[in-house]
């Protein structure tokens, strides 16, 4: 079972401090001069560490997650530090006040009784410190590669289910009717040309629907095309009904998307936004930036033919929302909203760029 890093934290000092207090104590077992006073303050010295280690992981790891690397290192020495000291610091102080113990030297000693049992106690106390945060860094470096790796695996699983969707609901018997339907009006009425161009979009949108990794990354211009592609078809099926404007800043034309993540958005505006009206109606894809985020809207001027909150509700989206949460672990946001004349859906991620092949 998968623990929290915070359990992590908790389990490990708790193991430390009592392996640390077995340490302690096993010379006075085996010597016999450890007493019930003895025992009491080892465990009380062990108690303390454990308190201690628990501060260390709250000021170092949880609050420093935000800071970059060189700063959470040098606060973890830091920190680190100040609590040996303070253990070492206050352990004298039980030592000297429980126990009543004292270190006497000779006249010519260059340190005192105090600094010896103060040096002494940060010799014991170190490595155990060192140990818990060594030891957590690790654990927390683990954890973080498994969850990363449940993560990729959980995106590859909601791409793929995604990719069945698309399969499922795009490419089917009643689209390609319609694509055919389509492409045999416009030779019917001699528009050749225009039914040639519907008959090469139509294969490039299956070529890149059937072609396609499942756990795919693309640019957002990739994205578009394929996007385009599907929209001249429907463009070709309404005719004036639907015009298309599709809006992609040159700085954005690398930036990565999941494939066919915009789909979905599309085919509902086209379904609730074009399909019910009798005038023409705008579908309007476009990309920008805000706040280090990838923004990209698709928006229709349609009156719209489904009841209210029946185009957040489908499988289409449903799917969009499930496939943010695997890449973006809740980065990733889906927005919809019903407007005056129209309807905007929109979907945002942390802005991230493919490198360009050679």
């Amino acid at each position: 079972m998968r623990r929290s890093p915070n359990a992590l934290a908790v389990c490990f000092a708790l193991l430390l401090w009592l392996v640390a207090f077995a340490c302690y104590r096993a010379p006075g077992v085996a010597t016999g001069l450890a007493g019930p006073r003895e025992t009491l303050y080892l465990a009380a010295t062990a108690a303390v560490g454990f308190v201690l280690s628990l501060v260390f992981y709250v000021l170092a790891v949880r609050r420093g997650r935000g800071l970059r690397n060189q700063v959470r290192v040098g606060m973890a020495a830091a920190l680190l530090i100040a609590l040996v000291l303070g253990h070492a610091g206050l352990d004298l102080y039980m030592i000297e006040t429980y126990l009543r113990a004292r270190v006497v030297l000779g006249p010519n000693a260059r340190v005192t009784g105090q600094g010896l049992l103060f040096l002494n106690n940060l010799l014991t106390l170190t490595p155990v410190y060192l140990t818990y945060a060594i030891g957590l860094s690790l654990g927390l470096s683990q954890q973080a590669v498994h969850e990363r790796e449940r993560r990729l695996a959980a995106a590859l699983a909601a791409t793929q289910e995604a990719q069945l969707a698309a399969l499922r609901f795009q490419i089917n018997p009643h689209f390609l009717f319609n694509s055919l339907n389509a492409v045999m009006s416009l030779v019917g009425s001699g528009r050749n040309r225009d039914a040639e161009t519907v008959v090469a979009r139509l294969a490039e949108f299956f070529r890149a629907t059937l072609s396609s990794e499942p756990d795919a990354m693309v640019t957002l211009e990739e994205e578009l095309d394929v996007l385009g592609a599907y929209l001249d078809i429907e463009a070709a099926r309404f005719g004036e009904r639907l015009r298309v404007v599709i809006d992609l800043p040159d700085e954005l034309a690398r930036a990565s998307v999941p494939h066919f993540l915009l789909q979905p958005l599309a085919e509902n505006a086209i379904k609730h936004g074009v399909a019910p009206s009798k005038r023409a109606v705008t579908v309007t894809v476009s990309a920008l930036e805000r706040e280090g985020r990838l923004v990209v809207q698709v928006r229709d001027d349609g009156a719209g033919g489904a009841p209210a909150g029946a185009r957040g509700e489908g499988v289409g989206l449903r799917n969009i929302a499930a496939r943010l949460n695997a890449h973006y672990a809740g980065e990733g946001v889906l927005r919809s909203e019903r407007q005056a004349r129209g309807f905007l859906a929109e979907v945002s991620w942390p802005l991230s760029f493919t490198q360009a092949t050679a």
